[in-house]
């Protein structure tokens, strides 16, 4: 990893003025008079869309108590399906978060060696008590964030188990959201990127990650299983945690002390 400098950068198309104008002389030249018709193509999408297969399925309880509570609960009006499926999108989610939290453990100590320091900024954290809590190490948060993310799989592992569900299912929301997340494993991956590239693109998953708890304990509280929804409540009070100390790193490092190994 090197930091991010001036160089020898072509990408912009002011460098070539003349094949620039040559380019904007072809459009003009080119271009239809009339307004072009996408109507053919954005019927043929919709095709595609109505005559395609789902994603997946959401497997039916394993248990025998999963069957009643998941009968019971349909002849209520609720949505166990539902419930569960987002169960294993949750878990999904989580699963990467703990990967993405070792990706940027590495990124943080390929910096930090570089310059020979704590790239990251100390943040401000409150205990329950609303008192400035002791000061953490950036890597110590680091690991301490990470390990709660694991907590939040195990967590779930276990809600699942409790509804009657299988939770090495892969579910349709879960196949889904592994697809979003893997363009955050790449840029976490990539050997090129920078701690602060890395954080900003930590900023959205933890973003994402607050709402889908959220929506998460919503979904419980539907589905009158309140000791989890008080267990989601107390994981998003977490999450909302590492939103607060990423964003702190993120905006620490790219505006009040740019560190050149870590930008």
């Amino acid at each position: 990893m090197q930091p991010t400098s001036l160089g020898p950068n072509m990408t912009g198309a002011t460098l070539a003025p003349a094949a620039l104008a040559a380019m904007t002389q072809a459009t003009d030249e080119l271009t239809p008079f009339d307004e072009i018709d996408t109507s053919e193509m954005e019927s043929q999408k919709l095709a595609y869309i109505d005559e395609s297969d789902a994603v997946g399925s959401i497997p039916v309880p394993t248990t025998l108590k999963g069957v009643a509570k998941s009968g019971l609960s349909k002849l209520q009006g609720k949505h166990p399906g539902v419930f569960l499926d987002k169960l294993g999108e949750r878990l999904a989610y989580e699963r990467t978060g703990v990967r993405l939290y070792d990706a940027l453990i590495l990124k943080y100590e390929s910096a930090a060696q570089l310059d020979q320091g704590d790239v990251l900024p100390a943040v401000l954290l409150e205990g329950p008590d609303g008192q400035a809590r002791s000061p953490e190490t950036a890597e110590a948060l680091l690991h301490r964030i990470r390990g709660e993310e694991l907590e939040h799989f195990q967590l779930i592992t276990q809600a699942i188990v409790k509804m009657g569900g299988d939770p090495t299912c892969m579910t349709p929301c879960a196949d889904v959201t592994a697809l979003a997340s893997s363009g955050f494993m790449q840029v976490l991956n990539d050997p090129r990127t920078t701690l602060a590239q890395c954080l900003n693109a930590m900023l959205a998953v933890e973003l994402a990650d607050n709402a889908g708890w959220e929506l998460l304990a919503t979904l419980a509280d539907d589905m009158g299983e309140g000791d989890l929804a008080g267990q989601f409540l107390g994981a998003l009070a977490q999450e909302q945690e590492h939103l607060l100390i990423v964003k702190q790193w993120l905006t620490g490092l790219v505006v009040e002390d740019p560190k050149p190994a870590a930008v």
